[in-house]
């Protein structure tokens, strides 16, 4: 073999591996991006398209700090973080159909692991709690003078 035909099969087959690589690298990854979405979680939906498919009713003064959302699984996982007034609070529970909860409650640690996770403590007992049985929706509310941080899971 020459020295051309063995620089001509080098070459091939590095372009053919960069080829590879690249077609593997993007295999299931959401093509869009999504503003608001968490960097690096897998989100193939909008923070305001997970909101309706939940029946979540986020108010208008609310922020989307982050969230993911993932369609594709079958039990489209979403979470959020979102700011509000603490005024705002009482309303998008009510809208939301969510409930108080107690932090005894066991549905309610997931949603805590999630909210320590991005920033929460629990040293405040007194944190609101909220929980909409029938699909798992969880949120812990955190009060940082009027505003409130939400933490939002399912």
């Amino acid at each position: 073999m020459n020295i051309r035909a063995i620089l001509r099969t080098v070459v091939g087959l590095t372009l053919g591996l960069l080829l590879l690589l690249a077609v593997a690298s993007c295999g299931g990854e959401p093509k869009k991006h999504f503003p608001g979405a968490f960097p690096g979680t897998h989100t193939d939906v909008s923070a305001a398209q997970a909101f309706r498919d939940f029946g979540i009713r986020v108010p208008a003064s609310a922020k989307v700090v982050g969230y993911y959302a993932w369609s594709a699984d079958d039990e489209y996982p979403m979470a959020a973080v979102l700011r509000m007034p603490c005024s705002a609070v009482p309303d998008f529970a009510s809208d939301s159909g969510l409930r108080r909860a107690s932090s005894q409650e066991g549905a309610i640690v997931g949603v805590e692991v999630f909210a320590r996770d991005h920033g929460w403590t629990d040293d405040d007992d007194e944190d609101p709690r909220y929980l909409r049985d029938r699909d798992q929706v969880g949120v812990v509310t955190h009060r940082t003078g009027t505003e409130c941080k939400v933490y939002l899971h399912t």
